[in-house]
């Protein structure tokens, strides 16, 4: 791929990003199976879209997935338009309708969950195993920042991966992380592919709008997407090492049960160190809870732990992550139940 941040990507670039982010056994399964794409109908997965239509082999079949979340009047027609050209293409289009519910406190974090979740239960149907996303640079700068207000540790900062399990059945997929968004947009504008604004992305209504509003000014700064980008490459790489190091450790005191539930031992955690406490917790949580926006944040664990180590036996049970931690005497374990509906 080119270095040059609005020099819009071709076939070539596609596959360049393909070798470096995903492994190689991988891209030859996806290349020649079945495979579907979210697409909104902004510039980054429009081009995305048309990028992997110029990848795939011909024998190959590509979904193009797209949702009306009935947030906007213009919502409806933009999802015709990426039907138009999902047709264009001569790729398969699903589309879906979701009804906001007014008492939502976070209408966009709403929409994003039923937005996968409706994708997922598709794929799943379909047999498709793998969904591409258009997520970018800039996203990964924005979800740093945004992870970093929110008090987020080293793993939260670790952000988006490029292939990450969503369920059993389907794992997602972002080639595009190292990629700008002005880049898409060129790419879009070259190949003279229509898309779509949506004010909301710059609104500040929303933290995320807010963020992007102020990110000229962190990049005068020296704060840019490239920088970040590398951090967050580094923080990935450290993440990956410390997992496969406490893997073994994990397997020693933690049982995953199939019905929603965890059994960590009880003097095994309460004599560890506090930081593997915190590492058990955060464990617990992500296996319970996969699926949640936002990993718990960095301080909530520290206290949880603190209050565990503190308390010992007379610990008397919380709540954090969509999960419930209850000490059990007589099982001498700390239960961990994933809360119902979460």
């Amino acid at each position: 791929m080119t270095t040059a941040q609005q020099q819009p990507l071709d076939k070539a670039d596609i596959e360049q990003l393909m070798e470096r982010e995903i492994p190689f056994p991988l891209i030859k399964e996806l290349q020649n199976g079945s495979f579907a794409v979210a697409v909104s109908g902004g510039a980054d997965s429009m081009a995305l879209a048309w990028l992997l239509d110029q990848w795939r082999v011909t024998d190959s079949e590509m979904h193009i997935l797209t949702v009306d979340h009935g947030l906007r009047n213009e919502s409806a027609q933009e999802v015709k338009m990426v039907a138009s050209f999902a047709k264009n293409l001569g790729v398969k289009c699903k589309k879906f309708n979701w009804i906001p519910d007014e008492d939502q406190k976070s209408i966009q974090e709403a929409a994003r969950a039923a937005r996968y979740e409706m994708m997922a239960e598709y794929c799943k149907k379909k047999n498709i195993k793998y969904l591409f996303l258009a997520h970018h640079a800039d996203d990964q700068f924005e979800t740093f920042l945004f992870r970093l207000a929110k008090g987020s540790g080293p793993d939260g900062l670790a952000c988006m991966k490029s292939i990450q399990k969503y369920s059993e059945h389907l794992t997602l997929v972002r080639p595009l992380l190292s990629v700008t968004h002005s880049a898409l947009v060129e790419t879009c504008r070259l190949k003279k592919i229509v898309w779509v604004e949506d004010p909301s992305n710059m609104s500040g209504k929303y933290m995320r709008g807010r963020m992007r509003a102020s990110k000229k000014a962190l990049e005068q700064e020296g704060l840019t997407p490239k920088r970040i980008g590398s951090l967050v490459g580094r923080l990935q790489k450290n993440r990956e090492v410390l997992d496969s190091l406490l893997a073994e450790k994990f397997e020693q005191i933690i049982k995953h049960s199939d019905d929603g539930h965890s059994e960590i031992k009880w003097e095994e955690l309460i004599n560890a160190h506090e930081e593997l406490i915190c590492r058990v917790i955060g464990h617990v949580i992500s296996h319970l809870s996969p699926n949640r926006k936002y990993p718990a944040r960095l301080e909530d664990i520290e206290r949880l732990a603190l209050k565990i180590k503190r308390e010992k036996e007379g610990f008397k049970g919380a709540t954090l992550g969509g999960v419930q931690f209850k000490y059990k005497k007589r099982l001498a374990v700390l239960l961990a139940l994933k809360e119902s509906g979460k």
